[in-house]
């Protein structure tokens, strides 16, 4: 949650990757400052989850996780004070006083290797990990381990910008999204409102990981989740001796399956008194709420891609559930092409905006993003390249395109990490939350694919679904045959070729077409008879005004 180089909040990022990565005993690898040095010397602008970098003031800290030993390949690494231990980089949320009260609360219990002002490099002996866990900071867990089987496998995606007759459909579909219902899910997790729950009238006033009310506030979400049709799963590990969940609702796409988009924010809460009340109304019972509305509206719908709506667990204590969840879906082979993430959108004080924090190698998502902020919306927005201290961090470390909604004003708000983080301190201002919600709504729809919802008798093609291309041989060369189905005639249709970003390469068809199976070939060549380069390819139908829709396959070019 911090953003450009105000350097304005102090981050954890703490894991458990468990089986997926390799044991403690492992852990070999180093940590370097590299004074004078950017991001850019080294990982030359490549996301690589070997080798972490994050940038400081006066330089660049380096995490080498693939070094022997404790070395690390770029410069001189810390020397260790204890084995076995764990390793924090921590940042000022606003003001570089703010870290002299994190240095007092260090004292005896973590080495300090760097002090930057507004930064620390922490050593956390084994002995003292309970005692720092518990500390009111915000922190981000440097890994030493080495990263899941598989890392180097993640290839950046680049989404198709989707066309402008779409709008009509976006626009259905963010006008779904209540106020009301972001509102209740805010003050249900918050203690604001009591809820009726396995039998009984419930209330949640601490989502602290240590907390009852935590464990009970993870099972009515996902409650509601399996409700809305969802299949939910629960991601279990343990942190600082509390058992976390992420919880992970999954909706299947109808054209590419094999293709993911996250629509994600961490549920849990932290304060300085957690043994009483941790609240957490803007931080961030607001992303949460927002996570869940856009589960909500997609329920009843189809998308191109699959989708999984991700609840994150013990991100106060340092991005631990989404880093283990990215580490999970590497060592998967997963295919995420974007992640839509939240944390603290429904404060505001001078400024009505929002930030869209990302880094420059997603710039495609994040236009997306502030085309929806400006087309659906009535507030303002900066993109901002300096990502730090969210859920969207391990996402942009293992090369996948991510970014974070977040409130612009957040890093002024006076009750974060206080037990007074209660729905009462946001609700002048909570209507924020639904303006970005509309926006998030609409890139969802975007980088998902949304299908139109077809209602029968309406002189729309019979039932809910579009034609599913299909494309064989593929990978191919030198040709591919797409084959696919009408279910009633089209006056208006379009079948063409288009490379990854957006740019027509060849049309097949285009008029009228009948019912029934259809069959065209591309040979390769673009519409001036010369031959495609090797590469990734989106073939789409365009069913026109008749059809009302839309259907791509992606075709894949071996020369």
């Amino acid at each position: 949650m911090s953003s450009s180089s105000m350097l304005r909040r102090l981050i954890v990022s703490s894991a458990v990757i468990g089986s997926l990565l390799l044991p403690a005993a492992a852990s070999a690898a180093g940590i370097a400052f590299l004074p004078g040095a950017a991001r850019r010397d080294v990982l030359s602008g490549n996301p690589d989850l070997s080798v972490l970098a994050r940038e400081l003031p006066g330089g660049l800290l380096v995490v080498d996780r693939l070094a022997p030993g404790a070395a690390n390949r770029f410069g001189t690494a810390f020397t260790p004070v204890a084995s076995g231990s764990e390793w924090y980089l921590l940042r000022a949320k606003g003001h570089r006083e703010e870290m002299a009260g994190a240095r007092a609360l260090l004292e005896g219990v973590a080495h300090i290797h760097l002090d930057a002002g507004s930064c620390l490099v922490v050593e956390v002996p084994p002995a003292n990990g309970d005692a720092f866990a518990n500390l009111d900071l915000c922190r981000e867990r440097l890994p030493l381990e080495a990263p899941p089987a598989g890392w180097d496998r993640v290839k950046p995606a680049i989404v198709a910008p989707r066309s402008d007759k779409d709008l009509a459909l976006k626009t259905a579909f963010v006008d779904k999204i209540s106020q009301p219902a972001i509102f209740q899910t805010i003050q249900e997790i918050s203690g604001a409102a009591i809820f009726w729950y396995n039998g009984s009238l419930q209330s949640v006033n601490n989502r602290h990981i240590s907390s009852a009310k935590h464990t009970l506030a993870a099972d009515y979400l996902a409650s509601k989740l399996t409700a809305l049709g969802y299949t939910v799963t629960f991601e279990s590990f343990t942190q600082g001796g509390s058992a976390c969940r992420n919880v992970v609702a999954t909706k299947l796409g109808t054209v590419t399956p094999s293709e993911y988009v996250v629509v994600g924010g961490h549920y849990d809460s932290t304060s300085q008194s957690t043994s009483t009340s941790a609240p957490g109304a803007e931080d961030n019972g607001s992303g949460t709420a927002l996570v869940m509305e856009l589960a909500r509206i997609s329920a009843g719908r189809d998308f191109e891609r699959s989708i999984q709506f991700v609840l994150f667990d013990a991100e106060e204590q340092g991005l631990i559930g989404s880093q283990r969840f990215v580490s999970t879906a590497v060592a998967q082979g997963r295919n995420i092409v974007g992640a839509i993430l939240h944390d603290m959108v429904a404060y505001y004080s001078a400024n009505y905006a929002m930030r869209i924090e990302g880094e420059t190698a997603w710039e495609w998502l994040m236009s997306i993003m502030a085309t929806n902020v400006d087309t659906f919306t009535d507030i303002g927005r900066q993109k901002d390249y300096y990502s730090f201290g969210s859920d969207h961090v391990p996402f942009q470390d293992a090369g996948i395109a991510a970014f974070l909604s977040i409130d612009y004003d957040y890093d002024s708000y006076a009750p974060y990490h206080r037990t007074n983080d209660t729905w009462s301190s946001i609700a002048a201002t909570a209507p924020i939350a639904t303006q970005i919600a509309r926006a998030d709504a609409a890139t969802l729809a975007d980088v998902a694919g949304l299908l139109p919802d077809y209602v029968a008798g309406a002189g729309d093609v019979p039932g809910r679904g579009l034609p599913v291309l299909t494309a064989a041989p593929n990978p191919f060369n030198p040709r591919v045959e797409i084959s696919f189905t009408l279910e009633a005639a089209t006056g208006a249709a379009r079948l063409a070729i288009f490379d990854l970003s957006g740019r027509r390469v060849r049309d097949l068809a285009g008029g009228s077409l009948e019912a029934g199976s259809h069959r065209f070939t591309w040979d390769g060549m673009d519409d001036s008879g010369q031959a495609a380069a090797s590469g990734t390819y989106v073939c789409r139908l365009d069913l026109g005004g008749d059809g009302a829709g839309e259907v791509s396959v992606k075709l894949n070019l071996v020369r």
